[in-house]
């Protein structure tokens, strides 16, 4: 994948403790800080309701595209979400507890790439 030239910044500015949250979080995952907050908003980005068509983002209740007014059923964030009620729905079907169904809810893209080591199916996002 070749690099991408990073013209454009953002400043965030965060009170310690959740920059403190922040860092650990990226230690854990053994990435910098910087990368840690590319791959959130790269993640957050994915789950948009963006159209297929068109590629106009739309509110996340949208059921269809307000520029084109295409259908949003084959958005990623509808997607994740079929995917997500089979996920829970698969899970207390194999006598999962509520605390596993939790568990997807509160971290999904952890909880995607637990899955993935299993090699069941997960929502990828795809790289330009």
């Amino acid at each position: 994948m070749a690099e991408e030239k990073n013209d454009d910044q953002i400043l965030i500015r965060l009170p310690k403790s959740l920059k403190a949250q922040l860092e650990g979080a990226a230690r854990v995952e053994g990435m910098t800080a910087q990368e840690w907050i590319r791959k959130a908003i790269q993640n957050r980005i994915g789950l948009l309701n963006v159209c297929p068509v068109c590629g106009t983002v739309n509110a996340g209740t949208a059921k269809f595209c307000n520029e084109c007014g295409s259908s949003l059923k084959d958005s990623k964030r509808s997607m994740y979400f079929a995917w997500m009620k089979n996920v829970v729905k698969e899970e207390l079907e194999e006598g999962g507890n509520l605390d596993a169904v939790l568990a997807y809810l509160d971290d999904p893209a952890g909880e995607q790439a637990k899955l993935e080591k299993k090699g069941k199916w997960v929502v990828r996002t795809e790289e330009k």
